[in-house]
């Protein structure tokens, strides 16, 4: 066996964190650039780090409209993805941003025991901020009867960021971009009927995460979630360890606002512990049944 090069920080990476893959999964009709600052610091400390783009859900910088497709397809491609990983990797970790996060529980939903961790930023179960206009009991109209073919939800400031530095940057960039660091400047109307399905699916099935650990990031001032989505994990979740931690001085996209430091360090720490835990027991399947070795 050679021996390590001192040289590479790598070297260094102890094989349990080389063998712990983490999935990143983006906002609504976004890019991986919102968890970019998450990304870097897992891969600097020696993570599997894979940022997933999704057809249907993640912004397509090619395509002249963004087309959605049915979440059950997010769903399969998150699956495929997490299973191809369980033949190379000890654990998986999801990490998901506002609709990242429901897609990182109904991938646990999916995936049961073949998913090892959820880290959910912003969780987005129940539009309930501070900003959300009352008017919002309206938007089944939009999702699902032909009155709303043709809306379109158009994003505004604050742009989910309370950091006025990035705030500008934002705008800045949406004014020659059709998207941003925050997300897309507009998302169509099959995104979020998409999306408003896909949470229906996911609190309806919360009980049937079986991850046994489970870090949630939320905001304080959250204009689009308040903190009661916080309460529909404590109260729906059955796993041995949730920990939960309020941020003071953010608003929803808390990767890219004032706390993203500590959005890092507290990802960071979850990874550790998740990397070093006991290794879990194998996990075959056979004709629909899954059986534990």
């Amino acid at each position: 066996m050679s021996a390590r090069d001192p040289s590479d920080p790598l070297s260094l990476v102890s094989p349990a964190v080389q063998r712990t893959a983490v999935v990143l999964l983006h906002g609504l009709c976004s890019t991986p650039d919102e968890l970019l600052t998450v990304q870097s610091t897992l891969q600097r400390h020696g993570y599997a780090v894979q940022p997933l783009c999704i057809s249907g859900y993640s912004f397509d910088a090619a395509a002249p409209l963004q087309q959605a497709v049915p979440f059950e397809r997010w769903l399969d491609t998150l699956e495929a993805h997490v299973k191809a990983l369980r033949r190379t990797h000890d654990r998986v970790m999801l990490v998901g941003i506002s609709a990242g996060a429901s897609l990182a529980l109904g991938g646990a939903i999916r995936c049961g025991r073949e998913v090892d961790a959820l880290v959910l930023m912003s969780t987005t179960l129940r539009f309930d901020g501070w900003a959300v206009p009352r008017t919002r009991f309206l938007l089944p109209l939009a999702f699902y009867t032909p009155l709303g073919r043709l809306w379109q939800y158009r994003e505004r400031p604050p742009y989910g960021v309370k950091n006025e530095r990035v705030r500008t940057w934002i705008e800045r960039e949406l004014r020659h971009r059709q998207v941003s660091r925050a997300g897309s400047a507009v998302i169509g109307v099959g995104h979020l009927r998409e999306h408003d399905r896909l949470i229906r699916h996911v609190r309806q099935r919360l009980n049937d995460v079986q991850c046994e650990q489970v870090l949630a990031l939320h905001a304080r001032e959250d204009e689009v979630a308040s903190l009661s989505n916080l309460d529909l994990l404590v109260r729906g979740l059955r796993c041995a360890s949730l920990r939960t931690v309020v941020l003071n001085n953010s608003y929803h996209m808390i990767s890219i606002d004032n706390d993203r430091q500590q959005v890092v360090r507290e990802t960071l720490a979850f990874a550790e512990t998740v990397a070093h835990g006991p290794v879990p027991e194998p996990v075959f399947r056979a004709r629909g049944l899954v059986l534990h070795a």
